[in-house]
């Protein structure tokens, strides 16, 4: 029996206006995403990823074409209509220190999904007791939740980020170059953090990036985006082995690589 996808983007179209001139983000993109799958959105900055994940998430309105999640079509919807997209997707921004509010506490901010009118019936005691669970599960002290986001380090904020979008258990989570605004010596601990999550959730994961070595490492497939436009889209290490598409082939060329000398 062939799976459902969990989302199906059909010639998917956003334009933006500057001034007179019209600009393409993204431009009539088609693909299937499958349960428990593993994508990778690579290309250059301004290449349309952030654009079509926010779509997804339903935080911006495509100018044409179509996103189903879960088989409902969610453009044009109202708030209330998107109850089933609000609980099963969940997002983790680039910048944990413009997502997350400084005037919340953690423990106010992780929780804050499950006190939204998509969650309510949850009592403050199933708060309290998910808030324990998803702060452990990010590596964080859950002791520390009535403590403020700038107490954090970047990489604690980024789990604390981790931890809100994990908090109303989705099926989906979108991380939008989720690791590119920390420092190179938390971004393996943060990525691989990320990993063990999707595997024990079993969730979907959407995973934007510019650094195709993160991608390679986290994802099981890959789809290069540029000027808006879908041009290549596979598994993973046939994409990075065999790329068919000149512009892939330029992205993957453009990664750094160690040299090693060798002393005869």
């Amino acid at each position: 029996m062939t799976a459902t996808p969990i989302y199906e983007i059909r010639d998917l179209v956003k334009l933006y206006r500057r001034g007179s001139q019209e600009v393409v983000a993204v431009d009539h993109v088609d693909f299937d995403l499958m349960p428990g799958e593993r994508l990778g959105i690579v290309g250059e900055s301004g290449s349309g990823k952030s654009t079509l994940v926010r779509m997804m998430a339903a935080l911006s309105r495509p100018t044409s074409g179509d996103i189903a999640f879960e088989g409902t079509s969610i453009v044009g919807r109202t708030d209330d209509e998107l109850t089933g997209l609000r609980r099963g997707v969940q997002m983790v921004f680039q910048d944990p220190r413009s997502s997350l509010d400084p005037r919340m506490t953690v423990g106010d901010i992780i929780t804050e999904p499950l006190r939204s009118r998509v969650w309510k019936g949850i009592t403050r005691t199933d708060r309290a007791a998910r808030l324990v669970e998803v702060m452990t599960q990010v590596g964080l002290d859950p002791q520390d939740a009535s403590r403020y986001p700038h107490q954090f380090s970047g990489g604690q904020r980024q789990r604390i980020a981790i931890a809100r979008a994990l908090a109303p258990k989705p099926r989906v989570l979108i991380a939008d170059e989720a690791v590119s605004a920390l420092d190179v010596s938390v971004r393996a601990q943060v990525l691989n953090l990320i990993g063990d999550l999707v595997a024990e959730y079993g969730l979907t994961l959407v995973f934007v990036s510019h650094d195709l070595t993160v991608v390679r490492h986290v994802c099981d497939a890959v789809l290069v985006l540029r000027s808006g436009r879908v041009v290549e889209h596979g598994p993973t290490e046939q994409v990075y082995v065999d790329p068919q598409n000149p512009y892939t082939r330029q992205l993957l060329a453009s990664v750094p690589r160690l040299r090693r000398d060798v002393n005869p």
